[in-house]
């Protein structure tokens, strides 16, 4: 697609997301619980419907039960993500109760949603982004049997969300940009694409291109129950041992996947610098890879609430 040379200049200004930090669209992070909901035995859904209905902070879970809740409160970080919050610094909470507050205000919580490696470079450097040690904190007061109910809600919200971030491949990894040394690319928001199965076909950031890949569909509705089935047909190809790895490891995935297949397959626009085209095959492989980050997602999140709330009667 060519654009006038009037407004090339003006397409990175349309492409800028409206937050930096967008992970799986809603669709997708519903679908996560989905499969996590699927695969839980009956006590422990009883127990999280019993958290969740123990408070009244969480909009999504208002005049809902069981599932319907669960889905709304994986919902509601997006809804906290940029309130009162300007901060750059990557320095975590220093206390447990300090990551609770935050997790129950949305204060200072945008950092949590990501941890960026440049994929130039090894796993083992230092990360942007405080995904990794947000989601260990709400995972330790999930289990923590001397909160109190109310507490241990907020907690499997943010933990129901952070395990789909990072299993989002542009949460856990950036690439420097083109041109600008020293400049990181946000995860890929500020890499534009342009993918002409799109209506309309007009550029978006690569980040929000990945993030809209589970489209739209209402829990309950046709669409969300066929692609529900796909991922629990996923699902079953799972191990234990795929279950029970830390968050640091579906992290490292995550990095690897964006290394290997997310910059790589990108096919730059030879009629538009700095712009790269969305191909079939790519589009067909990215399918492929959020499918079978949502159900490991999903599966994984399952494992972690179990375990957390063994101590519930």
């Amino acid at each position: 697609m060519k654009f006038p040379p009037f407004f090339r200049p003006l397409i990175f200004l349309l492409v800028l997301p409206t937050s930096w930090v967008h992970a799986w669209n809603g669709t997708g992070h519903q679908e996560v619980v989905a499969v996590a909901w699927s695969a839980l035995d009956k006590p422990t859904r009883a127990r999280v419907d019993r958290l969740l209905q123990s408070q009244q902070l969480i909009p999504g879970t208002r005049n809902q039960t069981g599932e319907a809740a669960w889905m709304g409160a994986a919902l509601w970080p997006d809804q906290l993500r940029d309130r009162n919050d300007t901060s750059i610094s990557d320095t975590p909470p220093g206390s447990l109760k300090e990551w609770l507050r935050r997790a129950g205000t949305g204060e200072r919580t945008r950092r949590w949603h990501y941890t960026d490696r440049d994929v130039a470079h090894s796993f083992q450097q230092r990360p942007h982004g405080l995904l990794e040690p947000a989601l260990n904190a709400q995972i330790r007061l999930l289990g923590d049997s001397t909160l109190p109910a109310h507490d241990r809600a907020i907690a499997l919200a943010w933990v129901s969300h952070l395990v789909a971030d990072a299993h989002q491949p542009l949460h856990c990894a950036s690439r420097a940009v083109p041109g600008q040394p020293g400049e990181q690319d946000a995860g890929g928001n500020l890499i534009t694409v342009i993918d002409a199965g799109r209506k309309p076909p007009d550029p978006i950031a690569l980040h929000r291109w990945w993030d809209e890949l589970p489209g739209q569909a209402r829990p309950g509705s046709p669409r969300f129950n066929k692609a529900l089935i796909r991922l629990l047909q996923h699902s079953l190809l799972l191990t234990d041992k795929d279950l029970i790895q830390p968050p640091i490891h579906w992290i490292e995935e995550s990095f690897n996947l964006a290394r290997t297949q997310v910059y790589p397959g990108l096919l730059p626009d030879p009629d538009l610098a700095g712009t790269y085209l969305i191909r079939q095959d790519y589009w067909l492989n990215g399918h492929d890879i959020m499918q079978a980050r949502l159900a490991l997602a999903g599966r994984r999140l399952a494992y972690v609430v179990t375990q957390a709330l063994k101590d519930l009667p």
